[in-house]
Parts: C-alpha cells; sequence; structure tokens
C-alpha cells in the first residue's frame, strides 16, 4: 500500500515548508551568515538537502543521474531555496502517487561506484530521514545565532 509512504513524504514536505516560512520571518542576513558548524550556512544547508534528494529521485526513477549530489553555490535567499525545494518536491510527490510498485527494488551506483539495491519505498524513508537529520541542523545553526527553530516533529504533522 502507497499511503504510509505518500503519507511520510507529505510529512516531509510539511516540515521543509515550515522551515523555510520560519527562515522568511527572520532577518535576511541570517539565511547567509557564515557559521563553522559542520555547514558553512543554513543557506549551505538547504543547498545540500536540494540537491542530495535529486539524487534520491533520480535513483527512484532509475535515471542515469543518480551518482553523487550536484555541487552548487548556496541559494541567495531562502525564497530561492524554496522555489527549488517546491519544484522538486511536487515531482517526487507525483511520481510517488503515480507509482504502482514503491516495493519495486531500484539498483543504483553511489559516487564511489558501489552497486546497492533498495525499494522505492526505502529511498523515501531514507530521503526524510536525510530531511529530518539537516532539519536539525538549521534548529541548531539557528540557536547558535540566537533564533528559535521551527517545530517539525511528525506528531505535530499529524495534529495539525
Amino acid at each position: 500500500m502507497n499511503k504510509p509512504v505518500i503519507q511520510l513524504y507529505e510529512y516531509n514536505i510539511w516540515a521543509n515548508d515550515r522551515v523555510v516560512d520560519h527562515l522568511q520571518s527572520l532577518p535576511d542576513e541570517v539565511f547567509g551568515q557564515e557559521v563553522n558548524m559542520g555547514f558553512k550556512s543554513i543557506a549551505a544547508v538547504l543547498r545540500h538537502l536540494v540537491s542530495a534528494d535529486e539524487v534520491w529521485f533520480e535513483r527512484m526513477k532509475e535515471g542515469a543521474g543518480g551518482l553523487a549530489p550536484v555541487a552548487g553555490d548556496p541559494y541567495a535567499s531562502a525564497e530561492e531555496a524554496r522555489l527549488a525545494m517546491s519544484a522538486l518536491q511536487s515531482r517526487i510527490r507525483k511520481f510517488l502517487i503515480a507509482a504502482t510498485d514503491l516495493d519495486k527494488i531500484v539498483t543504483y551506483k553511489n559516487a564511489a561506484g558501489q552497486q546497492f539495491q533498495n525499494s522505492i519505498a526505502e529511498i523515501v524513508q531514507q530521503t526524510v530521514n536525510h530531511g529530518t537529520y539537516h532539519r536539525g541542523n538549521i534548529t541548531t545553526i539557528l540557536r547558535h545565532l540566537g533564533h528559535s527553530g521551527a517545530q517539525t516533529d511528525y506528531i505535530i504533522y499529524l495534529r495539525r
């Protein structure tokens, strides 16, 4: 059944939207402010998150572009990140809704050329977990800069 997988991915969209909404409520300079916390800035965290999601989506589709995250400059603004993230999430959501078998096993290679196999559902779980991890990075950076983070707990999503 696809419903639990789609619901989990819709949670991911909701959580990402909450984080970006929160970022847009803060002074503009917070988004690109340099820190030494694993990533250079919140802008860099979001660029990494979108790049990795693009890779995992290519793997779900069994595309050729699923080898390694695309390197790129951090987003210039929270709105630029929102637009990129929203467009990708929309494509992924449509793919998942149209999929007839999310238990389908796909084969892909990582950046080192090692071959792996996972179901589409497992890759969705990976994508959501990765997003949760990096939303936590953003919260840590925000707290370091004197701001609160956005509430993105799954249970809050379910209670809305």
